[in-house]
């Protein structure tokens, strides 16, 4: 019998879950989260995700209130997009996805399949979304209107194809941006009126659909106060008694502030940015990091259900990083999991491991030639996958 398996039968024993549906012991939620944890320090990240998710019969969705994960991490891309349905209306957030610079390598062609499965995932619900969120400017948070494909994959047909006709809530490209975003706001939001769609400034508003109330946040800082790379909007989806929160790129949070605007909200279902282990001592001081890390602990003792998701995730050891915040949801009974995990799903961890994909799966001689073509060209041509 392997470790887990030993782990797991001492567990039964001592906690009294009953092994099977005829045991007289009855199964109690925080005895099936110290069994997750258990499992956790011995099991793989796939599993560790989708044993986390399943404690509660692997459905947390609220009875009003439906989120399905689109595009993150650990579905193998840069991204946040989430899908959100009431019985009033169907709202896409951040439809956006793009892969990144990491390692001096290009991206792997497992990272470009994700992507373009992932772009499939976007369109498909974007044809179903009355509204769509644009948290902030960045390209794994919304698609632009123009053709990159090494690294966004986006073109004006593909953009076009997702906000056209659509009432888009936009981050406001006046106040709280910088300038990189700015510039992309006011080219994004042009086109948007030219295809038909109506932008509203969302930065503060609330929005209601039947008894469905969408509330965005003023301008919370993109990690930590004064970062340089801007702020970004918290969504607050409100149905009846239910509540659900989308805190974009808040990387922890970092932001003393933004913690207790979430704890505010009292969410039962929270999508978090969690903060860029990778980039400890590189572009981001190690004390944010490490703040950001403590303050997702504190949520995750106080929301019920917390999807831990993407800086955090592109560091191959993202399961110790987050081992407080797993902790912490553990002892307050509640639940932290990845976005795959949310669904059932294995990781698909990619970025984190670029480097090792390379030795492991080596790219065919086209994508080899293709990935030798001068920048420029190489930009307008898909990768051959």
């Amino acid at each position: 019998m392997t470790f887990a398996g030993s782990a797991l039968k001492i567990l039964l024993m001592r906690r009294s879950i009953g092994p099977d549906s005829s045991s007289p012991a009855r199964t109690t939620s925080r005895q099936l989260a110290y069994l997750g944890i258990l499992i956790y320090t011995v099991c793989s990240h796939s599993t560790v995700a989708t044993i986390v998710a399943r404690r509660r019969d692997g459905n947390s969705n609220l009875p009003s209130i439906r989120i399905t994960p689109i595009g993150f991490e650990s579905l193998g891309v840069r991204s946040m997009c989430t899908f959100v349905e009431t019985p009033d209306v169907k709202l896409l957030i951040d439809a956006g996805v793009a892969l990144g610079p990491r390692f001096r390598k290009l991206p792997h062609p497992r990272e470009y399949q994700a992507r373009n499965e992932c772009r499939s995932r976007i369109r498909t619900y974007a044809a179903k979304a009355d509204a769509i969120v644009v948290s902030h400017y960045h390209n794994d948070h919304h698609t632009p209107n123009y053709t990159e494909t090494v690294w966004v994959g986006s073109s004006p047909e593909e953009a076009e194809q997702i906000y056209k006709d659509k009432l888009v809530l936009v981050k406001d490209i006046r106040n709280y941006i910088n300038f990189n975003q700015r510039r992309r706001g006011w080219m994004f939001q042009r086109f948007i009126k030219r295809t038909g769609g109506k932008c509203e400034v969302a930065d503060g508003r609330s929005f209601e659909f039947g008894s469905t109330k969408i509330t965005l946040s003023h301008p919370v800082p993109h990690g930590e106060d004064n970062s340089e790379m801007g702020w970004v909007l918290m969504t607050r989806i409100r149905c009846g008694e239910e509540t659900f929160l989308h805190a974009s790129d808040v990387q922890g949070p970092m932001s003393k502030e933004t913690l207790r605007l979430i704890l505010k909200d009292k969410p039962s279902i929270l999508v978090l940015g969690g903060p860029p282990t990778y980039l400890k001592g590189v572009r981001v001081q190690g004390s944010s990091i490490e703040r950001g890390i403590m303050n997702a602990a504190k949520i995750a003792k106080t929301v019920p259900t917390v999807i831990l998701e993407h800086h955090i995730l592109r560091s191959e050891n993202w399961k110790a990083e987050a081992g407080p915040v797993l902790e912490a949801a553990n002892e307050a009974d509640n639940m932290v999991v990845t976005a795959a995990g949310y669904l059932n799903q294995p990781a698909l961890i990619l970025e984190a491991r670029r480097q090792d994909l390379y030795t492991e799966e080596k790219p065919s001689p086209e994508f080899v030639k293709w990935m030798e073509l001068p920048r420029d060209k190489r930009q307008l041509k898909s990768p051959p996958i």
